[in-house]
């Protein structure tokens, strides 16, 4: 899977940031591109990120146990991606994953408060 693989070499090439705490600095300090969100993760996590990212893209694809495995770590219900190629790419990805197994695997649902 192209989208999952995409994730791990973004956390090999310090292009990522996971977890909650660490996503929210980032948000904080600016210079992310994408964020990812689980849709497995809470609600509560996901309307904090929604929130947060303000201009900044954010999809829902994967469950939390595919987002960590992907980046060699624990369940990850968020992640952060910093460098914008790979981002695109990333994006990409996600909707070519969910067009071919849409049953499986929820939606990509990119969203972004443009306000």
């Amino acid at each position: 899977m192209r989208f999952l693989s995409l994730l791990g070499f973004a956390q090999a090439s310090g292009n990522l940031v996971s977890g909650y705490n660490g996503c929210l600095a980032a948000l904080r300090r600016g210079g992310v591109h994408l964020v990812v969100l689980a849709t497995d993760g809470s609600d509560g996590t996901k309307q904090t990120f929604l929130k947060a990212a303000r201009r900044v893209p954010v999809i829902q694809v994967g469950t939390r146990e595919q987002l960590g495995g992907a980046i060699g770590k624990s369940a990850r219900a968020v992640l952060c991606i910093m460098e914008a190629g790979m981002a695109e790419a990333i994006m990409e990805a996600a909707n070519t994953w969910i067009t071919e197994a849409e049953s499986t695997n929820g939606r990509v649902e990119e969203t972004a408060d443009h306000s």
